[in-house]
């Protein structure tokens, strides 16, 4: 299957290594096409928030009934794709416990959100991210004693000064 290459190949790149002469420090790689699809991810992610955010509060609709024709689509594509697998013997065959608790959590951070963008805005729900991914970077460094590094602290700094500037007395 062409997911198994997928995984194979990024298995092998992340393997590559020269392990004669490792390096204490990180070298961070910037490139223009990387560049640009950042900042192609970074417009379509706040496009689609905003008309996410738009459609969430323009229909006078229950929050549940709004979630259900928001998830319908999803749910068909992927009972399709189900359905279509031949060799299919099972709802979660393959899958752990874990992946169940990932995706059950993942599904109640969906309807978290669009709640946070029925009642909120998108601005908040990106400062909901924002702070989530520093939850989890300081939970990183408690549990799997990660190393933070003075971007992680630099990323502190400006997320805490952008909910000040947006929150702060106005």
């Amino acid at each position: 299957r062409s997911s198994d290459l997928v995984a194979g190949v990024c298995y092998t790149y992340g393997g590559i290594q020269d392990l004669q002469t490792p390096s204490l420090q990180t070298q961070l790689y910037i490139t223009l096409p990387g560049l640009g699809m950042m900042f192609l991810y970074c417009m379509i992610s706040g496009l689609s928030g905003v008309y996410t955010e738009l459609i969430l509060k323009t229909q006078d609709l229950p929050l549940n009934l709004q979630n259900l024709f928001l998830y319908f689509f999803g749910v068909m594509m992927n009972l399709m794709a189900h359905l279509a697998n031949v060799q299919s013997r099972g709802w979660f065959e393959g899958f752990s416990v874990w992946v169940v608790v990932i995706v059950a959590s993942q599904a109640l951070n969906g309807l978290i959100m669009s709640a946070v963008l029925k009642h909120g805005s998108n601005i908040t729900r990106l400062f909901i991210i924002s702070c989530s991914m520093l939850v989890n970077g300081f939970l990183s460094y408690l549990i799997f004693s990660l190393q933070l590094t003075v971007l992680f602290f630099l990323s502190v700094l400006s997320i805490g000064f952008s909910v000040h500037l947006y929150y702060g007395k106005k």
